[in-house]
């Protein structure tokens, strides 16, 4: 899919923002009670609509963890996810690509189809939650 020049939008530079200023990997009703702090009367199709658009386009990533419930990244560049089963967060892991690849040949040997990549989403404890075990 080619990326189509978007007409600027203040309101969508405001949903970007809020969003990138979030690294907790957010789902529409908590980006939409943010950006209702800086836009009052902005609607909640208004922050999903531009959400979408800027995933179609390759701007933010949308993230399905399979709880049933889309969340947003800002962070394109390649990384992976852990899943917290504590709390349910979600953190960013950046694992050597060298790793991922290796990884990725080796499933590429064990069927016929052309695999180009993964998203791969890990399950484990967070560090928070670690500590607060111990």
């Amino acid at each position: 899919m080619s990326k189509v020049k978007m007409r600027y939008s203040k309101q969508r530079e405001i949903i970007y923002e809020v969003l990138k200023n979030d690294t907790s990997h957010p789902n529409v009703d908590s980006i939409y009670m943010n950006v209702k702090k800086v836009i009052p009367d902005i609607s909640l199709g208004t922050v999903y609509r531009n959400l979408n658009l800027l995933a179609d386009q390759k701007e933010i990533l949308r993230l399905d963890i399979g709880d049933g419930v889309v969340h947003f990244d800002a962070r394109i560049s390649p990384h992976y996810h852990l899943i917290c089963d504590e709390c349910g967060g979600i953190k960013d892991l950046f694992l050597d690509e060298s790793l991922i690849s290796t990884f990725i040949d080796k499933v590429q040997g064990e069927c016929d189809e052309q695999i180009h990549n993964a998203d791969i989403i890990f399950h484990g404890t967070c560090q928070n939650c670690l500590k607060k075990k111990s």
